[in-house]
């Protein structure tokens, strides 16, 4: 059972393996990608290198998203 913000990200970044989660001290929560970055044309096609929300859930949600993208390419 996830019980604080600390547990979410540790939660997210088992889920998106790749991405690196944290949540700034607005308490907006991030997203950014680990390894190598993707090239223009792999940006052109919705994909990014860091996702911003305003919740987990919508972190997730955005989540679900890029990983369906990069799946598709």
């Amino acid at each position: 059972m996830v019980t604080g913000w600390k547990d979410l990200v540790a939660e997210l970044e088992t889920q998106f393996s790749g991405w690196h989660v944290w949540r700034s001290s607005a308490g907006r929560w991030w997203a950014t990608r680990t390894g190598a970055a993707l090239s223009r044309e792999e940006l052109g096609l919705g994909r990014v290198m860091t996702i911003d929300a305003d919740d987990p859930e919508s972190l997730r949600t955005k989540l679900h998203v890029q990983s369906r993208l990069d799946q598709e390419a």
